[in-house]
This record gives structure tokens, C-alpha cells and sequence, in this order.
């Protein structure tokens, strides 16, 4: 190879990654709204991870207990209901 066909390698090679870099930093690119949905994913999953102790979830829970769990998850949460005027 002569001269320009180095060259020629070294400008296409340069071309490709300047368009892989481009293509990245588009696929990357985040908007506010996408990032406050993945911080508020992130916090849910938290709060659900952290959501029993170590010691609650080493002791079996017997049949009683959990029965009275699952009638107070089933509960609808009391609100309070403002009067329409």
C-alpha cells in the first residue's frame, strides 16, 4: 500500500469512530423527565428491598402471623375525604 491508501484507512477509521461516538452519546442522552422516573424506580425498589429485617426474614413466620399480614395488607388505606362544595 502507497501513502494514500494508509491514508484512506486512517480517515475511515477516524469516520467510524466519530460516528460510534455520536451514536452513543445520542443513545445515552437522557431527558429530566427520564431521569426523575429512574430515581423514583430506584427509590421504590429500595424502600421494597428494605422493607423486612434481617431477623424477620431468618425466623419462619407461623401460620397465625401470617394470616394477620395478609388481612392487614389487604385493608384499604383510611383517607380522608374532603367534601365537595
Amino acid at each position: 500500500m502507497n501513502y494514500f491508501g494508509y491514508g484512506l484507512a486512517a480517515l475511515i477509521l477516524i469516520g467510524l469512530i466519530v460516528l460510534a461516538w455520536r451514536l452513543w452519546g445520542a443513545y445515552t442522552q437522557r431527558t429530566a423527565e427520564e431521569e426523575e422516573y429512574e430515581r423514583n424506580v430506584a427509590s421504590l425498589n429500595d424502600q421494597q428491598a428494605n422493607r423486612m429485617s434481617d431477623g424477620q426474614i431468618r425466623r419462619p413466620i407461623d401460620i397465625d402471623t401470617g394470616w394477620d399480614v395478609m388481612v392487614q395488607r389487604g385493608k384499604p388505606e383510611r383517607r380522608r375525604r374532603r367534601r365537595r362544595r
